[in-house]
Parts: C-alpha cells; sequence; structure tokens
C-alpha cells in the first residue's frame, strides 16, 4: 500500500500544466556534502541526481566555485564524475560548462568528486581543506541547483537555499508528518539513507501537507522540500 499525503491550503490553489511543465524534473541529493579528511587514504564524495522526467534531458553544470590548495593538485589525482564522463581538475577554472545527458526515469546517477592518493606512500599529504560548487541546471533554462563538496571545511557562511525557520516540521502520532510553509511548498521528496528516491509528492503549493510513513521501515529519511518559489530545504526525520 502507498503511504498517503493530505494537503490543506490556506489561500487560493492555483495549478496548470504549463506551471507543472516548468518544474525541475531532475533531483540532486543531498546539495552539500561536508566530510573530513586526513590525507592516510582516498576521499570519495558522492552526490546523487535523479531524473523524474520521461524524456532524456540535455544537463549543464557550471563551475562556481574552486578552492583547492595547489600541492593537492600537484601530486593527487583530483577529478569530478558526471554520469558519463570524469574530469580532472587541473584543467577546471571558475566559469567552465560541461554537459552530460541525463536518461529518462534514471534514479540515482552518481555525481562525485575523488581526491586518490598516489601509490608512493612516502609522499606526504599537506593538511589544507578544498570547497567545489556547481550550479546545475537543464540546457537552456536559467534556474540552477547548486551542488557543493567541502573537504575539511566549517559549513559556517553557507547559505541554504532558504530559510529553514521559515518550514515547520512536526512528527505526529499514526506515524505521519506535518510540514508547514506559509509560501507554499510545492515538491516533498523523501530518500532513505542510501539517497534512494521512496517516494515524490506533488504538493499543489499547498501551505500545510501531511505525509503518512507508516508503509516505510523504522530507521533515518531525508525530505527534500521545494516552495512555490522553487527554493529547496533538507530536512531529516526518524521513523
Amino acid at each position: 500500500m502507498k503511504s498517503y499525503i493530505i494537503l490543506l491550503t490556506l489561500g487560493i490553489i492555483g495549478t496548470s500544466i504549463a506551471s507543472y511543465a516548468q518544474e525541475s524534473s531532475y533531483s540532486i541529493f543531498p546539495a552539500t556534502i561536508n566530510m573530513e579528511w586526513d590525507y592516510t587514504e582516498d576521499l570519495d564524495m558522492k552526490a546523487y541526481i535523479s531524473s523524474n522526467s520521461m524524456l532524456n534531458q540535455d544537463i549543464e553544470y557550471t563551475v562556481t566555485a574552486l578552492d583547492i590548495p595547489q600541492q593537492w593538485q600537484d601530486i593527487i589525482t583530483t577529478q569530478f564524475c558526471d554520469v558519463q564522463s570524469c574530469y580532472d581538475f587541473r584543467w577546471f577554472k571558475l566559469g567552465d560548462k560541461k554537459e552530460m545527458k541525463l536518461f529518462a526515469n534514471q534514479k540515482n546517477g552518481i555525481l562525485k568528486v575523488d581526491f586518490l592518493l598516489p601509490l608512493d606512500t612516502t609522499v606526504t599529504i599537506q593538511p589544507g581543506s578544498a570547497e567545489v560548487a556547481l550550479a546545475f541546471n537543464r540546457k537552456g533554462e536559467t534556474k540552477q541547483d547548486t551542488l557543493r563538496f567541502l573537504v575539511n571545511k566549517p559549513v559556517a557562511g553557507i547559505k541554504e537555499t532558504f530559510d529553514q525557520s521559515s518550514v515547520q516540521i512536526t512528527q505526529m502520532a499514526n506515524e505521519t508528518i506535518q510540514i508547514a510553509h506559509q509560501i507554499g511548498i510545492s515538491e516533498i521528496t523523501i530518500y532513505d539513507i542510501t539517497g534512494t528516491v521512496r517516494e515524490v509528492h506533488h504538493c499543489g503549493d499547498a501551505q500545510i501537507a501531511i505525509l503518512s510513513m507508516n508503509e516505510f521501515a523504522k530507521g533515518l529519511y531525508l525530505l527534500r522540500i521545494k516552495d512555490k518559489q522553487g527554493k529547496e530545504l533538507t530536512a531529516t526525520v526518524v521513523q
């Protein structure tokens, strides 16, 4: 049995086929990856991209932040891999654009940054931090989703896609979750801890949504909430 969602709107609900068509037909999760590295083993940082479209999509992404210590780039392999190709960061610069094809209904395509140590174990990696940010969009569109990779770097100063205080998430009785947002909720995506999309709910810009989780096994789940303006928030819930 599928879990259900109850939608309550405190204003006027107005949706159309045209506005639905303009919604993003892919999702990236999580939006920020922050890891600690002790420089003794290879570091593999993974994010996931999933298609919600019945058609193949041409996706382009732009390098918006690229802060990697020069010593890391000189002696270790530093690369980014999209769902089709891998690129050495030594040949990247700010503003560079790359393209990839996201196939119809593709789930859990991997986007990853690798820091691969040399085989020579006598080489010492100097401590440092790194930041890489990429802005994704469907080719020809201006709306972008930022994917950020941080290594040994505090998240202070990283701006969330919107203020978390504007959304109220309440875990209620009977294994339900209430999500309230004054602007209106466009979409809620539920992920398990492996990054697998479990359900997607289109909410019609309702200001209150109530999710039933009684069909899910016990564990940690992640919610990706999109408001009617296209801004996003990620929250964690325990079932």
